[in-house]
């Protein structure tokens, strides 16, 4: 589901179901590639095969049955331990003026105005490079896709991969006059089936070693320093109960995002490293994506944070983000990034957005419409005040006078 709109859980839930069913049986053959999915530019492209997509179907299907609906609608989140001991730690937030609510939950914190820094690379970054990766022009391995590709004149396009299918598309590249190596992650795709496969794909799944590894290393990590792990209803339906040492042992994430990242993160750490080596004057890993792409550019970004050098940033910036992961998850990565800029897309029961959304009010925004910083978790004065008010259509935006996944724009 990819809407702006929030329905109640049961009516997702239905829904989902609804059109999983009805896609079963009208499924046709889809390609699949079946070679790697990363390429260099240079290197022709990846034979394809035919290769239906039922076993997928099934399993979701199966996944949506067993669901266990009544836990998720009435057992009452106990997340609130963890956000105040997190909130509440010494760490400092990357903006002085804005404070960690207590309530990890909602918060209704006055937004502030948007730092013109942040707006910038809103502008000229997170929506070109995002938006380029639907462009069937970089898919081709050519920087020439319109105003995408001429905001970042300077970028030099070295690999990408994906089929947009089964595996997301992505690129990376690097771009000297920044000095920084950019990762794009494609967005959904509705007009091929398992894209809508891995939005549908909502039920719990325990979170990545890789990414979670990142997690384990930050100060407040270990479960001492929160004896009650409060990991929320989504673990009801988890095959096994969570255990371990450190909190990161308790982060879950949506399992159909995840088993997205999976397809594709081996080959994009690959690529990081590669640059890495090629540029040792890079400042920056620049990580972005929209939608489904968002979602698997945070857990790019959370990952690439144990291959990529301490002395190199890795920055996460995203629009049109559906919550990620549960509330575990979402206060230790308020801990590893900064600002993170999101907006909201579908509210599904256990999961939660990470702080400081950006929220940009007016529908059909220009470059000059005012945005608002909004501190803490699920701020009510944000995206939340307008919960039966967003319309599916500005899911591609405007953000800040730029659509994002929208065919004309990749025009040259």
């Amino acid at each position: 589901m990819i809407a702006g709109l929030r329905p109640s859980i049961a009516t997702t839930y239905f829904l989902l179901l609804l059109a999983a069913l009805v896609t079963f049986v009208s499924a046709s053959p889809l390609p699949v590639n079946t070679e790697s999915s990363a390429r260099r530019i240079s290197s022709p492209p990846s034979n394809f095969a035919q290769s239906a997509p039922q076993p997928r179907l099934v399993k979701v299907l199966t996944n949506l049955l067993k669901v266990n609906l009544t836990n998720i609608l009435s057992t009452p989140d106990p997340a609130l331990a963890l956000g105040r001991t997190l909130s509440g730690s010494d760490l400092p937030d990357p903006i002085s003026s804005i404070t960690s609510s207590p309530n990890p939950l909602t918060n209704t914190d006055s937004p502030l105005p948007l730092p013109a820094d942040i707006r910038n690379t809103i502008i000229q970054k997170t929506t070109m490079y995002s938006g380029a990766a639907y462009c069937p022009s970089v898919e081709a391995g050519n920087w020439t896709c319109g105003m995408l590709c001429d905001a970042n004149p300077d970028f030099n396009l070295t690999s990408n991969g994906g089929d947009g299918s089964s595996k997301q598309r992505w690129f990376a590249g690097w771009n000297p006059t920044t000095k920084e190596i950019i990762v794009a992650r494609q967005g959904s795709d509705f007009s091929h089936l398992l894209t809508f496969l891995y939005v549908a794909d909502f039920l719990p799944q325990k979170l990545n070693a890789e990414a979670a590894k990142t997690f384990s290393r930050l100060p407040n990590s270990s479960r001492a320093s929160s004896p009650q792990v409060p990991v929320g209803p989504l673990t009801n339906n988890l095959s096994s109960p969570l255990t371990g040492p450190s909190l990161a042992d308790y982060a879950v994430v949506n399992m159909g995002f995840q088993s997205a990242w999976s397809q594709t993160y081996s080959d994009i750490k690959t690529q990081v490293q590669a640059l890495l080596e090629d540029h040792p004057d890079a400042v920056r890993v620049f990580v972005t994506g929209h939608s489904l792409g968002a979602t698997i550019a945070v857990l790019d970004g959370i990952a690439l944070r144990n291959v990529v050098p301490t002395s190199v940033q890795v920055e996460i910036s995203v629009t049109g983000q559906p919550r990620v992961g549960n509330p575990v998850f979402a206060a230790l990565l308020d801990q590893l990034v900064q600002t993170p800029a999101e907006n909201f897309v579908y509210h599904i029961t256990g999961y939660q957005h990470s702080s400081n959304e950006i929220w940009i009010p007016t529908a059909n925004s220009n470059s000059s419409t005012p945005a608002v910083l909004c501190p803490g978790k699920e701020n009510q004065n944000c995206a939340l005040s307008q919960v039966l008010n967003l319309a599916v259509k500005e899911h591609a935006g405007p953000y800040f006078g730029h659509y994002v996944g929208v065919p004309a724009d990749c025009r040259a």
